[in-house]
């Protein structure tokens, strides 16, 4: 399958490529609609939002669907996109939850935190996404951090491509005290292992707010998948959790009012 996809790219021009892949997808995908405009392209779904991004959301609709399998985001909702990496998600949440929510990305890697905002920059009818250029964990410190301009970006592991560095990290309990947050709704989390960190710095949240949350926990730490620990903690607190094994691999931990639902 390989050597067939290279020999295409070698025979077939790119701009042809690409409008074979978005005839494709949107003929494959009947929810949202693909298009490209220069070298920016466009998703939508129909009727309710619509993203431009410097690269396609071919693949990353499924996350759309994945995370709000149990709690749909709303008008007015709070939501905090841990884990924001390029920002496609916190755009969506964003146009879903209007002017009248607000949208808190974390992401601490500099490389990732440059194409989201060259991606907010594309969206300018948005102004209700707060980008914070911070880690999240249980404490406020600096801890070092493998940045690697990816979804691979992580305080745990050290890929080929990452460079170590030192970033600055919040907890959650103390972001919302400094910020005087009133609500939170939702809870995306995909923060490569510091999950259970992060979750031990929202007890006093969790207590309060009581958001929902959807994790992705497939991750491993110390040879153990973080579901396993992420599932401990909600049991510790007598939390309504669940966990979803998905076919491609995925393993999503929700929790809070909905998965009662």
């Amino acid at each position: 399958m390989k050597t067939i996809k290279a020999i295409l790219h070698k025979l077939i021009p790119s701009f042809v490529l690409e409008i074979i892949k978005l005839n494709y997808y949107n003929f494959k995908n009947k929810t949202y609609h693909f298009s490209k405009r220069q070298s920016l392209y466009i998703t939508h779904e129909k009727g309710l939002w619509k993203a431009t991004t410097l690269k396609p959301l071919y693949f990353l609709v499924h996350d759309i669907d994945k995370y709000e399998a149990y709690y749909h985001i709303k008008k007015g909702d709070v939501v905090f996109d841990a884990g924001a990496n390029e920002g496609a998600l916190s755009i969506i949440y964003a146009k879903k939850v209007g002017k009248e929510g607000k949208v808190f990305s974390f992401e601490p890697d500099a490389i990732n935190i440059k194409l989201l905002n060259k991606n907010l920059s594309f969206n300018t009818e948005i102004e209700h996404i707060r980008l914070i250029e911070k880690g999240l964990w249980d404490e406020e410190a600096e801890i070092d951090f493998f940045e690697a301009g990816s979804v691979g970006s992580s305080m745990f592991y050290e890929d080929k491509n990452s460079k170590r560095v030192s970033i600055k990290a919040i907890s959650i309990d103390s972001f919302i005290a400094n910020e005087n947050i009133t609500k939170l709704d939702f809870i995306k989390m995909d923060i490569e292992g510091a999950e259970i960190k992060a979750l031990k710095g929202a007890v006093n949240t969790i207590k309060k707010f009581q958001p929902n949350f959807a994790i992705a926990s497939y991750h491993l730490v110390e040879g153990k998948l973080t579901h396993i620990a992420v599932e401990e903690f909600f049991k510790s607190i007598n939390y309504p959790f669940k966990t979803v094994f998905y076919d491609d691999s995925e393993i999503i931990t929700y929790a809070g009012s909905s998965v009662l639902k």
